[in-house]
C-alpha cells in the first residue's frame, strides 16, 4: 500500500512540474509576441507623423488651441505645398485624424492614441490631473469618432511610455 501511495503521489508531483514548465513556456512567448507588437506599434507611430493631427485635436478639445496650434497651422500649410497628397484645400485636424488612424494597424491604433496623449500633455507642460484625464477620454473615442475599430480605447494613465 505505501508503495502504491509513493508511486501516485510521485506521478502526481511529476504531472505538476510538467503543466508549470509549460505554463512558463507560454509566458515567455506571449511576453516576445508582445514585444515584437510594441515594436510594430512604435514604428507606424513614428511613420504617421506621431498622429500629430489627432494631438492638435485633442489639444483644442481639452484646451481650445493656443499658440503652438497656430504655430503647428503654418508647417501643415507648409508641408501642404512641399507634399500636397491632400488635394486642394485643408482638412481639419479632426479628419487629418481619422486618417492617420486608417492607415494605422487596428491593434496599434489605441497605444498610438495614448502615445499621442503623452505627447501633447508633455509639449503643454504643467496641466493639471482634471485635464489629463479630459485628454485620454477624448483619445478614447477617436476611433468610434472615426468609425474605426477598435471602437474605444481604454486607457490606463499610469503605463509607462514606449517613445
Amino acid at each position: 500500500m505505501a508503495k502504491i501511495t509513493l508511486l501516485l503521489a510521485t506521478f502526481g508531483l511529476l504531472l505538476l512540474l510538467t503543466n508549470a514548465s509549460i505554463y512558463r513556456t507560454t509566458v515567455e512567448l506571449d511576453e516576445e509576441a508582445d514585444e515584437n507588437q510594441q515594436q510594430r506599434c512604435r514604428q507606424q507611430f513614428q511613420t504617421h507623423q506621431r498622429l500629430r493631427a489627432c494631438q492638435r485635436f485633442i489639444r483644442r478639445r481639452t484646451q481650445g488651441g493656443g499658440p503652438l496650434d497656430e504655430v503647428e497651422d503654418e508647417v501643415d500649410e507648409i508641408e501642404e505645398v512641399v507634399e500636397p497628397d491632400q488635394g486642394p484645400g485643408r482638412q481639419p485636424a479632426f479628419q487629418r485624424c481619422c486618417q492617420q488612424l486608417r492607415n494605422i494597424s487596428p491593434p496599434c491604433r489605441c497605444p498610438s492614441l495614448r502615445q499621442a496623449v503623452q505627447l501633447t500633455h508633455q509639449q503643454q507642460g504643467q496641466v493639471g490631473p482634471q485635464q489629463v484625464r479630459q485628454m485620454y477620454r477624448v483619445a478614447s473615442n477617436i476611433p468610434s469618432m472615426c468609425n474605426l475599430q477598435p471602437m474605444s480605447c481604454l486607457f490606463r494613465q499610469q503605463q509607462s511610455s514606449w517613445l
